[in-house]
């Protein structure tokens, strides 16, 4: 791995800040391709959250999440690696580890965990297969999937992967040939981010110009690990998109239920204490959003009653939706309703109700 400079004043590695950029529309994007939309969230709750969908619906979900993963990661890749370097990785003339190990580098940048590579054979036949390990993934299912999809983007055609714990929190994954199913190379798409100019003005490092809440996570650069020190959560910088998209797949494959399943998963994680939304001041909720990337947040209102939000440019809505809800149940302890709404004008109202208690009647 190669030598990664942190700012001298806030801590954050210089090329996590050199590659993004924080808009005034509460996005956060490329710094290469604007259009590029990220998100940098608390990442514990994405396996969680899979595998309570699966035990709501009573179907596990994880390789379902991962085929849509692979597709999406190697929809995105193709954006970013140029042609003639996944020409000259198919034509042999570049190694694929050559391409791999710079992308194996940042992925400990942005948190993915510890990386390495142990071997590849690229034949064109049938046996042909790329094996890494990861210590401590951020998700285990977005992880298969997206090495599947990295894999698939630089050797072209598509890819299976499976994957092992080998170890206390290492796992071994391994790329297959395979044929992706119908519905996703059909209808799967990764939408554009269009930014817009918003009113967020984030507080910024005078060194690096990253933003200065970010002087509160720690990088462990070796192992692949940013920490919030206030909260001891971990953190790692997320494709919202391609979660989106994942969400809006499971819609198609297992029905109109899917959506309110995902926040009802959230709202459970978030209240059991597994949330990144806490309910203080509304410049608190707008700076704890425009630091995410989530949105810039129009209004707020908060309290025992319930809690309503207004947010431009919003991404990851159903699981902001669920994280909402749970933390004003765990700030009251209270059970709510919420409801949430899409507009075409791409703002997102989120409104969760209290439920009182019924007093029995003698």
């Amino acid at each position: 791995m190669f030598e990664i400079r942190k700012c001298d004043e806030c801590g954050v590695p210089l090329p996590f800040t050199r590659s993004h950029r924080w808009l005034s529309d509460g996005s956060m994007v490329q710094a290469m391709n604007q259009r590029a939309r990220v998100a940098f969230l608390e990442c514990e709750f994405i396996d969680p959250l899979f595998d309570l969908i699966g035990r709501i619906i009573g179907l596990p979900i994880d390789h379902i999440v991962v085929n849509i993963t692979t597709r999406g990661c190697q929809l995105y890749m193709e954006s970013v690696i140029p042609e003639e370097v996944r020409r000259n990785v198919r034509d042999g003339s570049v190694e694929p580890p050559v391409v791999a190990m710079p992308i194996i580098d940042f992925c400990h940048i942005i948190g993915y965990g510890r990386y390495s590579f142990l071997g590849y054979r690229f034949e064109g036949k049938e046996d042909d297969f790329c094996t890494i390990r990861i210590y401590r993934p951020f998700s285990v299912y977005e992880a298969a999937g997206a090495f599947a999809g990295v894999i698939a983007c630089l050797v072209g055609g598509e890819h299976s992967v499976s994957y092992l714990e080998v170890g206390p929190k290492l796992y071994e994954f391994t790329t297959h040939w395979a044929r992706y199913p119908e519905v996703l190379k059909e209808r799967l798409k990764l939408p554009a981010h269009l930014p817009r100019k918003g009113q967020v003005d984030l507080p910024r490092c005078a060194t690096c110009g990253a933003p200065r809440a970010y002087s509160r996570y720690r990088w462990d650069l070796r192992n692949g690990i940013i920490l919030n020190t206030q909260s001891g959560r971990r953190m790692a910088l997320l494709g919202p998109g391609l979660l989106d998209s994942v969400f809006e797949a499971l819609e198609w494959e297992l029905g109109d239920t899917i959506p309110r399943t995902v926040v009802e998963a959230q709202r459970q994680n978030a209240r059991a204490g597994l949330r990144f939304i806490e309910l203080t001041d509304f410049q608190g909720i707008r700076n704890q959003l425009a630091v995410r990337g989530l949105g810039e947040l129009l209004d707020y209102r908060a309290g025992r009653d319930g809690v309503y939000l207004r947010v431009a440019n919003p991404t990851l809505y159903l699981i902001l939706a669920g994280m909402v809800q749970g933390a004003y149940e765990k700030a009251y302890d209270v059970e709510s309703g919420v409801d949430w709404q899409l507009g075409r004008d791409r703002e997102l109202v989120i409104e969760v109700r209290g439920r009182r208690a019924q007093v029995p009647v003698p």
